[in-house]
């Protein structure tokens, strides 16, 4: 994935207790370089809205964002 701000993307994890889940990006931070590179992410859950911290680019999927059907 590249690094780019996620705010308020919708993501899916791909791996680990809630993988397969999607959620929104409610807080990101990406720090690379000297002296050590971090990555934390917190993800909002769709349905229970239960926040899960991701610490790693490789465990997510950014989605992309349907278009809204107006109502017929």
């Amino acid at each position: 994935m590249a690094i780019d701000n996620l705010m308020g993307a919708t993501v899916r994890i791909r791996r680990g207790w809630h993988g397969g889940r999607t959620g929104e990006v409610v807080a990101f931070d990406h720090q690379a370089g000297p002296p050590f590179s971090y990555t934390s992410v917190k993800v909002k859950l769709k349905g229970s809205g239960q926040l899960v911290m991701i610490y790693s680019l490789d465990e997510l999927e950014r989605l992309s964002e349907l278009p809204s059907v107006a109502a017929l």
